[in-house]
């Protein structure tokens, strides 16, 4: 890859920054050591729990609804102390027909509303609920039987406003949903150590649980840009609540299993984050928000402009390569024979630094993998996530970036 020149100072300068955040947040898991950080035991006794609803927004999610239902059903907490809130938003399918296998439970409660959005759903339920905690969990999630438990100690601390789970793929079966297993497991890294550092800016929607009085006090969910989860973590975050993290809280979410569904949810995340950054512009570089404000919001921007800058640089790179090539045959007339020796290998300044940065992913992904799960071993998907990922997720940057500058918006489906 060309090194010279103003393009080979920007890859470095790329680079760079990415390797230095990296290490940065592996140096602070180090320092910090996990176990520090992992909410331990269930609290002091049924009497000192908290009263909890678990709010099920669903859209046409009749295959999945019951699943996600009977997961909080069999939550180990105490019966008369949690509740379920399920509110469907307007479905055209059997959501609202499943839904009504439950009623007569007294801790399920179903509601029934035009569709206004996912923001309505929950904001429904907050104004129906006298519960001390809220939680979202999306209907086509299942949450583990242990998470709440794992996740309310956390509350413990008057300062937490609200607590993250750890977030795994449902039942991966094709190889994209292998491939995001184990994103999702670098994500849970990622999640734990931004919110250790009190840099969480987004509170996800398959079981984020909240103070119901703080989201009372912040005037409940808003669209925001069909990210609702991202702006109430910048609301709150701007507000001066803590968000937390429990990544042993376990909870397993369905995922796209084709390359159009995950694009079009990434230009969706993407596509909010770019416009939810805009609406709280004020706090970046602001230290008022600490690393947030100072750090992560900024390197977060930075690093949407870094991969569609690199998608560009090495397409470039690899059209120059083909166009020598063809020359090449052209001139001798015979194909030119790839060479295996490991003589041949790129040892370049920037492509040791690209190995670096791949080893260092690996060991994100092996550590997220770990402290979600207690596994140590990376999922099996993530070779092709290191070799191929990087490839697609420009593809979707780029479009959320024209939609964010031209504010032509995005479809939930």
């Amino acid at each position: 890859m060309p090194e010279i020149g103003i393009s080979g100072d920007i890859i470095y300068t790329l680079l760079f920054i990415s390797l230095y955040f990296e290490v940065f947040l592996l140096i602070s898991f180090l320092e910090r050591r996990a176990e520090r950080f992992r909410p331990q035991g269930g609290g002091n006794g049924a009497g000192a729990l908290p009263r909890v609803a678990i709010v099920i927004p669903c859209f046409n999610e009749e295959r999945t609804l019951a699943s996600t239902i009977e997961s909080v059903l069999a939550l180990r907490y105490p019966r008369e102390l949690l509740e379920a809130i399920v509110v469907d938003d307007g479905s055209t399918d059997g959501t609202l027909k499943v839904a009504k296998q439950y009623e007569g439970r007294e801790d399920v409660r179903i509601f029934h509303k035009e569709n206004g959005g996912k923001h309505t759903a929950l904001n429904l339920a907050l104004a129906e609920t006298t519960a001390d905690l809220i939680g979202c969990l999306d209907a086509d999630s299942t949450v583990g039987p242990d998470a709440l438990m794992r996740i309310v100690p956390v509350f413990d601390n008057k300062d937490v406003s609200a607590v993250t789970p750890g977030i795994h793929v449902k039942n991966p079966k094709t190889m994209l949903q292998h491939v995001q297993d184990a994103e999702y497991n670098l994500s849970v890294f990622n999640r734990f150590m931004l919110a250790a550092l009190g840099s969480a800016f987004i509170t996800p929607g398959p079981f984020s649980i909240f103070r119901t009085q703080t989201v009372r006090d912040l005037g409940g969910w808003r669209h925001g840009h069909s990210t609702e989860d991202m702006e109430m973590a910048l609301r709150m975050q701007a507000g001066g609540h803590l968000i937390a993290n429990a990544p042993s809280a376990t909870v397993h979410t369905s995922t796209p299993r084709t390359l159009p569904e995950l694009f079009r949810q990434r230009v969706r995340w993407t596509y909010g984050f770019l416009r939810n950054a805009l609406d709280y512009r004020f706090m970046l570089g602001n230290r008022a928000y600490g690393n947030l404000g100072l750090m992560i919001l900024p390197l977060a921007l930075v690093s949407v402009g870094a991969g569609i800058y690199f998608f560009i640089h090495v397409l470039w790179y690899w059209l120059e390569r083909l166009y020598d090539l063809i020359l090449r045959i052209q001139i001798t007339g015979a194909f030119p024979h790839p060479s295996l020796d490991l003589f041949y290998i790129n040892t370049s300044a920037l492509w040791f630094l690209v190995y670096i940065a791949i080893a260092l992913i690996l060991v994100l992904i092996c550590t997220g993998s770990w402290i979600g799960t207690g596994k140590r071993m990376p999922p099996v998907g993530t070779p092709l996530f290191i070799l191929f990922y990087s490839f697609l997720t420009p593809l979707w940057l780029g479009t959320a970036v024209f939609r964010a500058l031209f504010k032509t918006g995005v479809e939930w489906r």
